[in-house]
Protein backbone atom coordinates (compact mmCIF):
# COMPACT_ATOMS: atom_id res chain seq x y z
CA UNK A 1 0.00 0.00 0.00
CA UNK A 2 1.78 3.79 -1.10
CA UNK A 3 2.36 5.57 1.97
CA UNK A 4 0.35 8.89 0.66
CA UNK A 5 -2.82 6.44 0.18
CA UNK A 6 -1.84 4.77 3.64
CA UNK A 7 -1.91 7.86 5.65
CA UNK A 8 -5.77 8.85 4.36
CA UNK A 9 -7.14 5.56 5.37
CA UNK A 10 -5.62 6.24 8.28
CA UNK A 11 -7.99 8.96 9.18
CA UNK A 12 -10.83 7.25 7.78
CA UNK A 13 -10.06 4.40 9.90
CA UNK A 14 -9.76 5.79 12.74
CA UNK A 15 -12.98 7.33 12.38
CA UNK A 16 -15.11 4.81 11.59
CA UNK A 17 -13.84 2.90 14.30
CA UNK A 18 -14.00 5.56 17.27
CA UNK A 19 -17.86 5.65 15.23
CA UNK A 20 -18.39 2.13 15.61
CA UNK A 21 -20.43 0.68 18.67
CA UNK A 22 -19.90 -2.90 17.30
CA UNK A 23 -16.55 -4.41 17.77
CA UNK A 24 -17.25 -6.78 15.06
CA UNK A 25 -18.05 -3.78 12.56
CA UNK A 26 -14.61 -1.85 13.78
CA UNK A 27 -12.56 -5.61 12.91
CA UNK A 28 -14.51 -5.62 9.48
CA UNK A 29 -13.71 -1.77 8.68
CA UNK A 30 -9.86 -2.39 9.45
CA UNK A 31 -9.84 -5.30 7.00
CA UNK A 32 -11.32 -2.96 4.57
CA UNK A 33 -8.49 -0.52 5.14
CA UNK A 34 -5.96 -2.97 4.46
CA UNK A 35 -7.62 -3.60 1.26
CA UNK A 36 -8.59 -0.15 0.57
CA UNK A 37 -6.01 0.40 -2.20
CA UNK A 38 -7.13 -2.40 -4.16
CA UNK A 39 -10.68 -1.28 -4.09
CA UNK A 40 -10.05 2.38 -4.72
CA UNK A 41 -8.15 0.90 -8.55
CA UNK A 42 -11.15 -0.95 -9.20
CA UNK A 43 -14.04 1.47 -8.42
CA UNK A 44 -15.05 4.89 -9.87
CA UNK A 45 -15.56 8.12 -7.87
CA UNK A 46 -19.13 9.17 -7.24
CA UNK A 47 -20.79 11.96 -8.19
CA UNK A 48 -21.50 14.80 -5.62
CA UNK A 49 -24.73 16.71 -6.76
CA UNK A 50 -25.10 20.41 -6.04
CA UNK A 51 -27.89 18.59 -3.66
CA UNK A 52 -25.04 17.87 -1.23
CA UNK A 53 -23.12 20.84 -1.32
CA UNK A 54 -22.67 23.70 1.04
CA UNK A 55 -21.77 27.29 0.68
CA UNK A 56 -18.20 28.05 0.71
CA UNK A 57 -18.55 30.61 3.57
CA UNK A 58 -21.56 28.80 5.27
CA UNK A 59 -20.93 28.07 9.52
CA UNK A 60 -20.83 24.57 9.46
CA UNK A 61 -19.61 23.87 12.87
CA UNK A 62 -18.24 25.82 15.83
CA UNK A 63 -16.17 23.76 18.30
CA UNK A 64 -14.55 25.07 21.35
CA UNK A 65 -14.86 28.27 19.30
CA UNK A 66 -13.34 27.10 16.26
CA UNK A 67 -15.72 27.66 13.45
CA UNK A 68 -15.56 25.35 10.32
CA UNK A 69 -16.76 26.21 7.27
CA UNK A 70 -18.42 25.19 4.03
CA UNK A 71 -15.30 24.71 1.98
CA UNK A 72 -13.74 22.59 4.82
CA UNK A 73 -16.98 20.64 4.94
CA UNK A 74 -17.07 19.86 0.97
CA UNK A 75 -14.31 18.61 1.17
CA UNK A 76 -14.37 15.98 4.03
CA UNK A 77 -18.02 15.14 2.65
CA UNK A 78 -16.67 14.42 -0.89
CA UNK A 79 -13.72 11.97 1.05
CA UNK A 80 -16.19 10.40 3.36
CA UNK A 81 -18.71 9.09 0.42
CA UNK A 82 -16.11 7.96 -1.89
CA UNK A 83 -14.46 6.09 1.12
CA UNK A 84 -17.38 4.99 2.36
CA UNK A 85 -18.23 3.92 -1.40
CA UNK A 86 -15.53 2.05 -1.83
CA UNK A 87 -15.58 0.07 1.18
CA UNK A 88 -18.85 -1.31 0.29
CA UNK A 89 -21.07 1.14 2.56
CA UNK A 90 -24.55 2.58 1.34
CA UNK A 91 -24.10 6.06 0.23
CA UNK A 92 -27.59 6.48 -0.35
CA UNK A 93 -28.79 8.27 3.13
CA UNK A 94 -27.31 11.74 2.54
CA UNK A 95 -28.56 12.70 6.08
CA UNK A 96 -26.86 10.20 7.58
CA UNK A 97 -23.98 11.33 5.44
CA UNK A 98 -23.99 15.28 6.16
CA UNK A 99 -23.98 13.72 9.94
CA UNK A 100 -20.96 11.74 9.80
CA UNK A 101 -19.06 13.86 7.68
CA UNK A 102 -20.36 16.87 10.36
CA UNK A 103 -18.86 14.29 13.54
CA UNK A 104 -15.63 13.96 11.22
CA UNK A 105 -14.62 17.82 10.98
CA UNK A 106 -15.30 17.76 14.67
CA UNK A 107 -13.01 14.59 15.48
CA UNK A 108 -10.53 16.05 13.15
CA UNK A 109 -10.74 19.58 15.20
CA UNK A 110 -10.91 18.42 18.77
CA UNK A 111 -7.69 15.96 17.80
CA UNK A 112 -5.82 18.88 15.89
CA UNK A 113 -6.75 21.64 19.42
CA UNK A 114 -5.39 18.70 21.51
CA UNK A 115 -2.23 18.04 19.62
CA UNK A 116 -1.44 22.00 19.68
CA UNK A 117 -2.30 21.99 23.44
CA UNK A 118 0.43 19.51 23.88
CA UNK A 119 3.10 21.04 21.59
CA UNK A 120 2.60 19.42 18.26
CA UNK A 121 2.34 21.20 14.77
CA UNK A 122 3.13 20.21 11.34
CA UNK A 123 4.84 23.35 9.90
CA UNK A 124 4.60 24.52 6.50
CA UNK A 125 7.80 23.67 5.47
CA UNK A 126 7.08 20.58 7.02
CA UNK A 127 3.85 19.60 5.02
CA UNK A 128 5.36 19.95 1.58
CA UNK A 129 8.49 18.20 1.94
CA UNK A 130 5.89 15.24 2.54
CA UNK A 131 3.96 15.86 0.15
CA UNK A 132 7.05 16.42 -2.34
CA UNK A 133 8.14 12.92 -1.13
CA UNK A 134 4.70 11.20 -1.77
CA UNK A 135 4.58 12.93 -5.70
CA UNK A 136 8.56 11.37 -5.86
CA UNK A 137 7.12 7.89 -4.66
CA UNK A 138 5.10 7.74 -7.55
CA UNK A 139 4.34 9.09 -11.04
CA UNK A 140 2.37 12.19 -11.43
CA UNK A 141 -0.39 9.85 -13.50
CA UNK A 142 -0.89 7.43 -9.88
CA UNK A 143 -0.95 11.00 -8.33
CA UNK A 144 -3.40 12.24 -10.01
CA UNK A 145 -5.60 9.14 -10.19
CA UNK A 146 -5.65 8.93 -6.44
CA UNK A 147 -7.04 11.99 -6.07
CA UNK A 148 -9.80 11.77 -8.78
CA UNK A 149 -10.76 8.09 -7.34
CA UNK A 150 -11.20 9.92 -3.77
CA UNK A 151 -13.21 12.89 -5.24
CA UNK A 152 -10.17 15.55 -4.05
CA UNK A 153 -7.79 18.23 -5.47
CA UNK A 154 -4.45 18.50 -4.24
CA UNK A 155 -5.29 21.63 -1.66
CA UNK A 156 -7.89 19.18 0.34
CA UNK A 157 -5.09 16.51 -0.04
CA UNK A 158 -2.53 18.52 1.59
CA UNK A 159 -4.73 20.19 4.46
CA UNK A 160 -5.96 16.34 4.87
CA UNK A 161 -2.51 15.26 5.39
CA UNK A 162 -1.67 17.57 7.53
CA UNK A 163 -4.37 16.44 10.08
CA UNK A 164 -2.78 12.71 9.44
CA UNK A 165 0.73 13.62 10.25
CA UNK A 166 -0.29 15.53 12.96
CA UNK A 167 -2.42 12.87 14.22
CA UNK A 168 0.04 10.51 13.49
CA UNK A 169 2.46 12.75 15.73
CA UNK A 170 0.30 13.19 17.98
CA UNK A 171 -0.68 8.76 18.72
CA UNK A 172 3.43 8.14 18.95
CA UNK A 173 3.93 11.15 21.29
CA UNK A 174 0.91 10.15 23.72
CA UNK A 175 -0.05 6.85 23.25
CA UNK A 176 1.52 4.27 25.46
CA UNK A 177 0.84 0.89 23.83
CA UNK A 178 2.62 -2.47 25.18
CA UNK A 179 2.28 -6.03 22.65
CA UNK A 180 2.89 -8.97 25.17
CA UNK A 181 4.50 -12.26 23.37
CA UNK A 182 1.21 -14.05 24.82
CA UNK A 183 -0.53 -11.35 22.36
CA UNK A 184 1.26 -12.00 19.23
CA UNK A 185 1.34 -16.27 20.32
CA UNK A 186 -2.62 -16.17 20.59
CA UNK A 187 -3.37 -13.52 17.29
CA UNK A 188 -0.41 -16.05 15.61
CA UNK A 189 -2.71 -19.00 16.67
CA UNK A 190 -6.05 -17.41 15.63
CA UNK A 191 -4.60 -17.07 12.09
CA UNK A 192 -2.63 -20.34 11.80
CA UNK A 193 -6.32 -22.39 12.48
CA UNK A 194 -8.21 -20.13 9.85
CA UNK A 195 -5.58 -20.65 7.60
CA UNK A 196 -6.46 -22.84 4.48
CA UNK A 197 -3.35 -23.58 3.55
CA UNK A 198 0.67 -23.98 4.80
CA UNK A 199 0.70 -21.37 7.93
CA UNK A 200 4.24 -19.40 8.41
CA UNK A 201 6.53 -20.05 11.22
CA UNK A 202 6.27 -17.77 13.79
CA UNK A 203 9.07 -16.27 13.39
CA UNK A 204 8.13 -15.08 9.97
CA UNK A 205 5.46 -13.04 10.80
CA UNK A 206 6.11 -12.13 14.46
CA UNK A 207 6.37 -8.29 13.47
CA UNK A 208 3.64 -8.46 11.03
CA UNK A 209 1.46 -9.42 13.83
CA UNK A 210 2.72 -7.55 16.47
CA UNK A 211 2.51 -3.96 14.74
CA UNK A 212 -0.81 -5.40 13.58
CA UNK A 213 -1.91 -5.14 17.57
CA UNK A 214 -0.06 -2.41 18.15
CA UNK A 215 -2.04 -0.36 15.48
CA UNK A 216 -5.57 -1.93 17.08
CA UNK A 217 -4.41 -1.15 20.24
CA UNK A 218 -3.40 2.61 19.00
CA UNK A 219 -7.09 3.06 17.56
CA UNK A 220 -8.95 1.73 20.69
CA UNK A 221 -6.78 4.81 22.79
CA UNK A 222 -7.84 6.95 19.86
CA UNK A 223 -11.52 6.15 20.01
CA UNK A 224 -11.74 6.72 23.81
CA UNK A 225 -9.40 10.04 23.55
CA UNK A 226 -12.01 11.64 20.72
CA UNK A 227 -14.96 10.49 23.66
CA UNK A 228 -13.01 12.04 26.22
CA UNK A 229 -12.88 14.99 23.81
CA UNK A 230 -16.37 15.29 22.87
CA UNK A 231 -17.62 14.87 26.74
CA UNK A 232 -15.72 18.49 27.85
CA UNK A 233 -15.90 20.10 24.20
CA UNK A 234 -18.02 22.98 23.06
CA UNK A 235 -19.86 21.82 20.09
CA UNK A 236 -22.25 23.90 18.08
CA UNK A 237 -23.49 21.85 15.24
CA UNK A 238 -24.97 24.94 12.45
CA UNK A 239 -26.37 22.39 9.37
Amino acid sequence: MKKWTLLIILSLTMFLVACSDDEEASEEQANQAENQEDQTQQQEPLEITDEEVVDEGESVVVVNGSEVNGTTYNAAYSLVKSMMHQSGQDTSDLDALKDQTVDFLVEQELMLQEANNVGIEVTNEELEEELKAYKESADEEQFNTMLEQLNMTEENFKNQLRYDLTTMEYVEQEFEVEVTDEEVEELYNQMTEQSEGEAQELSEVEDQIRASIEQQKQQQQYAQKVEELKESAEIDKKI
